[in-house]
């Protein structure tokens, strides 16, 4: 009996060894660094070799904004003069901003704050040139944190961001597990099985039970089955909006009136396509939050009445969202645009913003595009050409361009205003058929996955690009509100 003990052991200790063993085997073979030795090198070595850049970035920062000082009051272009700064201060930020290997700078540090604020200052200057003598303070603070080697900010750094931390040991095991030779090799074979098997499509997607079996990314569902971002029970969750209400005020104090786009996702519209129920409703959190902004004041567009009632035609225009895709078809884009446009011309009506006449010819032509789901992608499975390639037709407005110069409208977006619009067919998104609408010229600043907090902090670092603007249209999905990159953070503009 203690023989057949000491063999389960010895075949559990080869199981439990193996994938760490042909890892290594994998990365001593190959090019890549040898993961498997991280964690050492994070404990001993990293720290201090990011103390010593940190040191060597904030001298090149010093000599770049003496020589801007000295070239702006030689009458140089501020743009051109801070172009040393800015690349500076970028090359600093990410030292700084990257603890280690795994484990990024928490934002509530001051240090992240501190850089952040010099960030938004230079960006700023050109067009602000009366805070000049606050971003040379700034960066002089900067320079001053950073610009010597300090072993009490090393050690702090294993301390609170080192290899015994839970942020840093889940990214460490995400890490090892996406780049596991083993998984690598088996994980398609095992996707592939349990589909044929269970049609199951992975732990990102949901498989809707309806006509056709459309996808649904897990947590568009999840948004709706779960409590609503403003319940008690979601406590620990940013409050969005808290957050949008101070976007307005720091808006309007620019001078910009600020228009809130929610984007209903996939199942808020079709739940019927998810659960095979017709007559279901789920959850409307994103309807309820909405309808909450317009009650404390705030400009909005309703895209869920529309969309909803506009299924109707389904049967003769084709359907509002894509079989596999989270987005929605030019057709649902195409009648945003048009919702988006009948509000902002209200606006322009009662006088509630001046964004000039109409100055913009546009035409529309077709052309045919090929979408391969973004669902259909995060299952895994489409390397086995499970899921097809959806063919739809796009509507090209021409001749259409961000123009930041000339453009009163600033539009932030998401992955919805991206597509179309920046990838096939092109120009073909809401925010062109927008433009057409209005007649007039728009720009815009999108981030995929990040219109929470990440496309603000882009227009942070570029706050130059509000001047002149009277109205910025912020458009985000709804399931943004709950689950956002990097939660609904202050950013300081």
């Amino acid at each position: 009996m203690k023989k057949l003990y000491i063999f389960f052991v010895v075949v559990f200790a080869i199981m439990l060894l193996l994938p760490f063993s042909v890892q290594t085997v994998a990365d001593l073979r190959g090019e890549k660094r040898f993961v498997s030795l991280d964690i050492f090198k994070d404990i001993v070595y990293t720290p201090f070799v990011r103390e010593s850049r940190m040191v060597e970035s904030s001298a090149k920062l010093n000599d770049a904004w003496f020589a801007a000082r000295e070239s702006i009051a030689g009458g140089g272009e501020v743009g051109e003069s801070l172009e040393g700064v800015v690349s500076a201060l970028s090359d600093l930020e990410a030292v700084v901003l990257s603890v280690n290997g795994y484990a990024e700078l928490d934002t509530a540090e001051s240090d992240y704050k501190l850089l952040k604020l010099a960030d938004t200052l230079v960006a700023a200057l050109e067009d602000e040139p009366e805070t000049f003598k606050t971003v040379d303070s700034t960066l002089k603070a900067v320079v001053a944190e950073f610009g010597h080697f300090s072993v009490w900010r090393a050690i702090s750094g294993i301390k609170h961001y080192g290899v015994w931390t839970s942020r840093y040991l889940r990214a460490f095991e995400n890490k090892v597990e996406d780049e596991n030779a083993l998984v690598l090799a088996f994980r398609p074979k095992y996707q592939l099985a349990v589909w044929n098997v269970f049609k199951d499509p992975g732990e990102k997607v949901v498989l809707g039970a309806g006509e056709g079996r459309w996808l649904f990314y897990r947590q568009d569902v999840e948004f709706l089955v779960q409590p609503s971002p403003l319940d008690v029970r979601s406590a620990k969750l940013d409050n969005p909006i808290q957050a949008i209400l101070k976007f307005r005020d720091q808006l309007k104090a620019k001078g910009v009136e600020l228009l809130v786009v929610i984007t209903p996702g996939k199942p808020s519209i079709y739940p019927e396509r998810l659960t095979g129920i017709d007559g279901l409703k789920l959850a409307g959190h994103g309807k309820a939050i909405l309808d909450s902004l317009t009650k404390l004041g705030l400009n909005t567009v309703d895209l869920y009445t529309p969309l909803l009632s506009a299924k109707a035609d389904d049967a003769k225009l084709g359907a509002l969202y894509l079989d596999d895709d989270t987005h929605w078809t030019p057709r649902g884009a195409e009648l945003a645009a048009g919702e988006i446009a009948k509000k902002v011309n209200a606006m322009v009506d009662a006088g509630q913003v001046n964004i000039g006449e109409p100055s913009m010819d546009y035409v529309v032509s077709d052309s045919l595009a090929d979408r391969m789901g973004d669902i259909g992608e995060m299952s895994g499975l489409n390397k086995f050409n499970v899921f097809k390639v959806q063919q739809v037709t796009g509507h090209v407005v021409s001749p259409f361009k961000d123009d930041f110069r000339k453009s009163k409208i600033l539009i932030l977006g998401d992955s919805f205003s991206r597509i179309y619009q920046t990838d096939s067919p092109v120009n073909a998104g809401w925010i062109a058929h927008f433009a057409k609408n209005i007649s007039r010229p728009v720009s815009s600043i999108v981030s995929d996955g990040g219109a929470s907090t990440l496309v603000r902090e882009k227009l942070a670092r570029k706050a130059g690009v509000l001047k002149g603007k009277k109205l910025l249209i912020w458009e985000f999905v709804e399931r943004d509100l709950r689950f956002g990159a990097e939660g609904w953070k202050d950013v300081i503009f």
